[in-house]
């Protein structure tokens, strides 16, 4: 490349640098237009305490509805009679309830 090329080349580029400087906007005016915008944190902790809040009414509702629709039920006074309930009956059952006390007979001879 010869200097005449060199200056030409110079000559563009200048040239284009010249066209970005025109189109690109101020610096301040970039900086200002930053400064107002919120900053990124402050939008994630307003979204996640959104969700949070969203998510909490949800479940206070969801918790809400099904206990309005459970009925109660009262397990001790729900008695199953099962067919083959005679088969948990033990001879002698009655003694296993009791305690043995030393000293005396807690048991009948004729059951032996």
């Amino acid at each position: 490349m010869s200097e005449r090329d060199d200056e030409e080349l110079q000559e563009r580029f200048a040239a284009l640098r010249r066209e970005h400087t025109i189109a690109a906007p101020v610096f301040r005016d970039t900086l200002a237009a930053a400064r107002s915008r919120p900053h990124p944190r402050a939008r994630r902790r307003l979204g996640f305490a959104a969700g949070a809040a969203l998510v909490l009414v949800a479940l206070v509702l969801i918790l809400t509805v099904r206990n309005r629709h459970r009925t109660t039920v009262d397990l001790a006074s729900v008695r199953v009679h099962a067919p083959t309930d005679f088969l948990l009956q033990l001879p002698g059952a009655d003694l296993l309830r009791t305690m043995p006390r030393l000293g005396q007979v807690s048991f009948d001879r004729r059951t032996l």
